[in-house]
């Protein structure tokens, strides 16, 4: 039996994933896989322990350390993320992260160091990742990467919150962009068309086009008349992927990406912001 941990009650996505590791009734679709807590704040906590079988709830992010084989990591504030995972690291044990995966290139660096120190497995990142229409169109890019010629994405944005403003969602797109496209982006502009953002992702054959402030889609563009799209529905159970993902670093000792890998939708966000505050100016990423 694996313990389970989950840091940052306040996000929905705690509530999504406890309802599946402790539900009220009915069978566990994880049976090796148990929570042993959640932390957050405490009108967090009893919301999420009064619809799950969760029994232990603590307003430390560290209560657990020592004791969980795993975090799942939710809180909403990127920045919270590498404080929140450093008991658990620092312990040895294995930590999934929600989006954003951290709120800064340094903290990005951080984990990544720390990551290759310790001989660590970490996962994590957007739940757009692992999306049917992401898969499929990931596969497709894949099957007939000599005749792509660029594309265009979009999703939801929230550009003003207490959760570290663009930081907070923007990783549902650029992910979409990176698993879509590659990891092999030249250099980014983005400008800020009132309640969302044009963006412009450089790769070095051609360019993918982005709007930050609509509902989720991705289009491949395949030379001539050629055009693939996908409107993405994420459904009821998103999430599923995300705890398969956990489960097979548990039971398997795998993940699906390298640290550096699943750290580089920050250095896309982090260039994106320096391009909005320089109105819009081609921007290259940071380097690890």
């Amino acid at each position: 039996m694996y313990k389970i941990a989950i840091l940052g009650s306040e996000n929905s996505h705690c509530m999504g994933f406890a309802s599946v590791l402790a539900p009220r009734e009915g069978m566990r679709r994880f049976p090796d896989l148990e929570l042993i807590g959640i932390a957050g704040d405490e009108a967090s906590n009893r919301a999420v322990m009064e619809k799950t079988s969760v029994t232990r709830a603590s307003t430390d992010p560290a209560s657990f350390a020592g004791e969980a084989d795993a975090v799942m990591i939710t809180a909403r504030h990127g920045g919270l993320h590498l404080p929140y995972a450093l008991p658990y690291l620092r312990e040895g044990a294995r930590v999934w992260i929600d989006k954003p995966i951290t709120a800064s290139v340094a903290d990005a660096r951080e984990l990544v160091q720390l990551a290759h120190e310790k001989h660590l497995l970490l996962c994590g990142g957007s739940s757009l990742a692992g999306a049917d229409g992401t898969v499929r169109m990931k596969a497709l890019v894949k099957e007939k990467s000599g005749s792509v010629t660029g594309g265009h994405v979009t999703a939801p944005v929230n550009l003003v919150n207490e959760y570290g403003n663009f930081w907070f969602y923007s990783q549902h797109l650029v992910q979409m962009v990176t698993e879509v496209f590659g990891q092999a982006v030249v250099s980014v502009s983005a400008k800020r068309r009132g309640e969302g953002v044009d963006a412009v992702f450089r790769y070095p054959r051609y360019d993918v086009t982005a709007y930050f402030g609509t509902g989720y889609s991705i289009t491949v563009y395949l030379g001539g008349y050629g055009v693939a799209c996908e409107r993405i529905d994420l459904g009821a159970e998103y999430f599923l992927p995300e705890l398969e993902e956990v489960a097979r670093m548990l039971r398997e000792g795998t993940v699906r990406q390298t640290p550096e890998e699943l750290v580089y939708p920050v250095l896309v966000i982090d260039a994106l912001i320096r391009s909005m505050e320089a109105d819009g100016r081609e921007t290259e990423l940071a380097a690890l």
